[in-house]
């Protein structure tokens, strides 16, 4: 009985340790490919610095890590042309809210995320305006054609009307 006393620590600690040596390996590779990201970040490639990101949030969440790896990609994503990266990088920044909601980068987020969705919103009213343009140049064309035909029609009955005095 003491004997099984004094083994169960010891059984118990050997099995966390061997837990803990499992998750340390990831949580190291994550660790490093987000120390990669910003050493490439510093040094202007963003490609590379974007690619390490990528595989930090892809990775199973580690607080303090994966968040500002979200936050700095939804950064780069907003850098890029062609309209792609800015609807990823809302994405991003609503999934680093969403998971991280007490993270200093949340709260950093959070502005911008609400300042992408005016940009989106007013991306929408523009779009609207130059519809409503568009529908105002066809209608002025419609009416400019319209006043043409009743002058041709008051034309024509003003020259009916002296034809049946003759």
């Amino acid at each position: 009985m003491i004997l099984a006393t004094a083994l169960l620590p010891v059984l118990l600690t050997s099995g966390c340790g061997t837990f803990t040596e499992l998750s340390g390996p990831a949580i190291r590779t994550e660790e490093r490919n987000f120390a990669g990201a910003l050493q490439y970040l510093r040094s202007g490639n963003e490609t590379a610095a974007r690619d390490l990101f990528e595989r930090t949030v892809d990775a199973p969440p580690l607080k303090g890590v994966t968040d500002e790896a979200l936050f700095r990609l939804a950064v780069l994503n907003l850098r890029d042309e062609g309209g792609k990266g800015e609807p990823r990088a809302r994405a991003l920044l609503g999934r680093l809210i969403r998971e991280f909601p007490a993270s200093i980068w949340a709260r950093q987020a959070s502005p911008l995320a609400a300042h992408l969705q005016e940009v989106l919103a007013l991306r929408g009213v523009q779009r609207e305006l130059k519809s409503l343009r568009n529908q105002n140049l066809s209608l002025s064309h419609d009416n400019k054609e319209l006043r043409q035909s009743i002058e041709r029609l008051k034309q024509l009955d003003m020259e009916l009307e002296q034809k049946i005095r003759r």
